[in-house]
């Protein structure tokens, strides 16, 4: 999923909450303490945040505010000074689907 031209808009998605968490970076985002990695129907995961423990074992749709978080390596070498960027959502609604 291309998230880069949806940077502070709010966007709806369905997936479900992942059984294998990919390698992403984490962002501290005040009131969403909960943080979990989002399997996407398309096979892609992102991360998702959310003021409240989502209990869905199941499908379910997500809407919130895409943003953009930035990092570097964890061992940043001589050669490569690269940043990376990856798209979240900060969710403010979500809902179980069956």
């Amino acid at each position: 999923m291309h998230l880069k031209d949806k940077v502070g808009k709010t966007i709806a998605l369905i997936g479900k909450i992942s059984d294998i968490p990919w390698q992403h970076m984490i962002k501290i985002v005040e009131n969403h303490n909960h943080i979990y990695h989002f399997d996407l129907e398309d096979g892609d995961q992102i991360v998702i945040y959310s003021k409240v423990e989502i209990h869905c074992t199941r499908s379910l749709s997500v809407a919130g505010e895409v943003i953009e978080v930035r990092g570097k390596l964890k061992r940043p070498s001589k050669i490569d000074d690269v940043t990376y960027v990856e798209y979240h959502i900060i969710i403010d609604k979500w809902e179980c689907i069956d």
